[in-house]
């Protein structure tokens, strides 16, 4: 009833609104989506192009949603909307995205405590891995990338090193939750 009065309070010729029954899953979209904006600003800022960006966007929707339907219970469909692919979309590509870009400069070579002190605004993905990685152990959840980008962060492991492991991945059917 809430959501459908602010939806009406709201709707105008230049915005539209929607609603959901799915709030974990647009928690869990909203805030894992920084975590891939960082690996695909380090993609970038490595030299990688358009196509491996699309990779690690497509690979890593599939993380967030394996997570939020594995460990918080979230419905699947929720990681298809505008929560979803559509917030993942703009921060892992916009330049106004402070996940994506702090992932650009650790990619050139800048380390985590060099990009935070002088970013001058919140960095949400280098905390919000730090959850991630530990739900993952506690669950035995498969997140590839943000396992690597934990590592890059934390444990100071070498970009190419990580990249080469996910590559060398054993190959496995495309979608499976």
């Amino acid at each position: 009833e809430n959501a459908k009065r602010v939806q009406e309070l709201f709707y105008n010729d230049y915005v539209l609104f929607y609603t959901t029954y799915d709030l974990v899953g647009v928690e869990v979209g909203g805030a894992v989506k920084n975590v891939i904006a960082i690996a695909a600003g380090i993609l970038v800022g490595q030299g990688y192009g358009d196509d491996a960006k699309a990779a690690l966007m497509t690979r890593g929707l599939a993380e967030i949603t394996r997570l939020g339907v594995q460990y918080f219970g979230a419905k699947p469909m929720t990681f298809s909307g505008l929560s979803g692919i559509g917030d993942l979309i703009v921060t892992c590509t916009s330049v106004n995205s402070r996940n994506w870009r702090a992932g650009k400069q650790i990619g050139e070579g800048k380390t985590l405590d060099y990009v935070l002190k002088n970013m001058g605004q919140v960095v949400e993905g280098a905390t919000t891995v730090k959850a991630v990685h530990e739900l993952c152990e506690e669950k035995g959840i498969d997140m590839p990338i943000s396992e690597a980008i934990y590592r890059v962060l934390y444990e100071d492991a070498d970009v190419d090193t990580e990249i080469k492991k996910m590559m060398g991945r054993e190959p496995k059917p495309e979608i499976r939750l």
